[in-house]
């Protein structure tokens, strides 16, 4: 974990923008995202199948989601970016977002009510709301008193459009929020990963970007629906769109991770792992 492998895109695009199949769907407006290149990337998690590689460092960049559309395209969005971006066609390498359980899995932390005393506790809306239109796909959502969706909360697979109005929604809480700190020393490996930096000093904390997980967050009644992101070595979520249909815009940078099928690429041949002299890679 945190070992440097020297991985480079290829066979991608130049530019992502959020105009796709007809619409925009970042809520926000139309986007161009640019590849950032010299970026170096280090090893996040490894199993006997796959290597999952992560940027050494937050992208420099600002990316907004807005309203119901961010909220019902934020994880695909961020996910797309980071593939037409920085995949690899020659090594088989598959690009997405960073999410929240990629941070769980470094901090060794289990969401509960620990966390947030709501968290996976149903609740039901006292009046009529307006949902975005993926919530009722989702499994922790209810529209009209049954569970039906099967969506994971770091899920999507499709495009979804705009906000609908019911008189009887449930949800379960799935927003929560930690100091990684608490978890984790700051001088280690682990910190930087998070982070998003190559150190772990205090001026080097402050940069945020989004997590390709949505949540809900429930209260007295009401709901809220975001996005989670990390900021200033903190689990937390933005605000993007709410019961009654208002919309929140919000800003974070972006951090992409690379899935390598371990059996289709030799690594290691050369170099040491480490930033000046990282291990190669290269196709079978």
């Amino acid at each position: 974990i945190g070992d440097y492998i020297d991985y480079s895109p290829a066979g991608n695009s130049s530019t992502y923008s959020t105009y796709q199949d007809g619409a925009e769907r970042s809520g926000y407006g139309n986007q161009t995202i640019s590849q950032i290149t010299n970026l170096k990337w280090r090893v996040l998690s490894v199993s006997s199948r796959e290597l999952t590689l992560v940027s050494e460092t937050i992208l420099p960049l600002r990316f907004y989601l807005k309203g119901a559309n961010g909220y019902n395209n934020g994880v695909k969005v961020l996910n797309d970016a980071a593939n037409a971006l920085y995949k690899n066609t020659t090594l088989g390498a598959i690009g997405r977002s960073v999410n929240v359980d990629d941070i769980n899995k470094l901090t060794g932390v289990t969401p509960s009510t620990a966390l947030n005393s709501n968290y996976g506790k149903e609740v039901q809306s006292p009046y009529s709301i307006w949902y975005p239109s993926i919530f009722q796909y989702e499994k922790w959502g209810s529209i009209n008193g049954s569970y039906t969706g099967s969506l994971e909360v770091s899920q999507q697979y499709q495009w979804y459009s705009g906000s609908e109005k019911t008189n009887t929604l449930k949800g379960k809480g799935s927003s929560y929020n930690y100091d990684l700190f608490n978890y984790i020393a700051r001088n280690t490996i682990q910190s930087a990963l998070a982070t998003g930096k190559p150190n772990s000093s205090s001026s080097d904390e402050h940069a945020g970007y989004w997590l390709a997980t949505r949540c809900v967050s429930y209260t007295d009644g009401a709901v809220y629906y975001r996005m989670f992101h990390l900021y200033d070595g903190r689990v937390s979520d933005s605000d993007l769109c709410h019961y009654d249909n208002d919309a929140r815009s919000t800003y974070w940078s972006m951090r992409p991770v690379i899935e390598i099928d371990l059996s289709r690429v030799n690594i290691g041949a050369t170099g040491a792992g480490t930033s000046d002299n990282p291990y190669s890679i290269s196709a079978n």
